[in-house]
Formats: structure tokens, C-alpha cells, sequence
């Protein structure tokens, strides 16, 4: 028993002595800014600008949108991860960003592993094949017969050209593309 006295009073020491840890306020009384990897007016910055109202209502603090497109979203992507790890600034990220980029680059610029990590689930989107109005195939098998039997006149079209939004698309639509001899743009 008298060899734990010179501990216990060892511990004992340090807890009344050492000074108490402050918790600091946080946010503190500066923005947030929320990292939109894209151009300003596409369907991710609506989001994010949703997004971005609703959190500055729910934490009384500013949450600023900063687009930073380029690169398929590589570029935004790489601005919140090289951010400094205080909360202050974050990525509104999707599928292209962590996923598409990470597989489709050999060197992205951060790793969508290590750089981040997932907080919450804020949307979803679907994506549909549409045709012009006029176009006679009202399904997808008679899609398939008119783009074979017209492929002259077909055409495909997706945002970004060659990002790894485009590229997920055409990967995602080849096996249409490819049953039509569609021309991919």
C-alpha cells in the first residue's frame, strides 16, 4: 500500500495543478465557408446555396458559398482539403469528387480517403435519359431501335466535358450508347 502513495499523490499533484483546459467557442465570430467544387449556377451550387441559408439560420453564424470549379471538381475538392483542419471551411461533395475523381485520376490532388471525412447526407439527384419532345421512341428498347437505325442524326451530350461527372455519364450510359452506335460528345 505505501508504494501508491508516491503515485496517487503523483496524480493527485497534477490534477491540482495543472491549469484547467478553456473551452473555446466555436464558431468563433467568423464566416464558414462551404466549398461548392463547381461552377456558381449549376445544380451543386443551388444546393450548396440552400444549404448555406438553412446552416447560417440553424448556427447563427455566416456560412459563405465559394465556388471553386475546375477539373471535374478536382479543383474545389483540393481547396477544402488543403484548408487548415479548424472547421472553418468545408466541402459540399458528392459522387464525382470522392468517388469518380479518386478511380478515374491516377494523381488527383488529395486523397478523398485521408482528406475527408463524411458528416451527413444532404441530397440526392437521379438521372434520367430524356429526348426531345418530337423524338418518336417513347421507351427505352425503342430508343435503342431509332438510335440504330439513325445514327447519323444521334447525339449525346453531358455537363463537363471530360470530368469525371462526363466521364461516370458515359460510363454509366455506354451499354445504350454502345447497343445504338451512339457518337459520344
Amino acid at each position: 500500500m505505501a508504494m501508491y502513495k508516491p503515485v496517487s499523490s503523483a496524480v493527485l499533484a497534477l490534477v491540482a495543478f495543472a491549469s484547467p483546459a478553456l473551452a473555446q467557442d466555436w464558431p468563433a465570430r467568423r464566416a464558414l465557408t462551404m466549398v461548392v467544387p463547381f461552377a456558381a449556377g449549376g445544380p451543386v451550387d443551388t444546393i450548396g446555396r440552400i444549404l448555406a441559408s438553412g446552416l447560417s439560420g440553424t448556427l447563427g453564424q455566416q456560412v459563405i458559398v465559394e465556388n471553386v470549379g475546375g477539373a471535374g471538381g478536382m479543383t474545389g475538392a483540393s481547396r477544402a482539403a488543403k484548408a487548415a483542419p479548424d472547421g472553418y471551411v468545408f466541402l459540399l461533395a458528392g459522387s464525382a469528387t470522392l468517388a469518380f475523381i479518386p478511380t478515374l485520376y491516377r494523381k488527383p490532388f488529395y486523397d478523398a480517403v485521408a482528406d475527408f471525412a463524411p458528416v451527413a447526407l444532404v441530397a440526392d439527384s437521379a438521372r434520367v435519359l430524356v429526348t426531345r419532345k418530337d423524338l418518336p421512341p417513347n421507351t427505352l428498347s425503342e430508343f435503342i431501335a431509332y438510335a440504330k437505325a439513325n445514327q447519323a442524326k444521334m447525339q449525346q451530350q453531358s455537363p463537363a466535358a471530360l470530368g469525371a461527372y462526363h466521364k461516370a455519364e458515359i460510363e454509366k450510359w455506354w451499354p445504350i450508347i454502345k447497343a445504338a452506335n451512339i457518337k459520344a460528345e
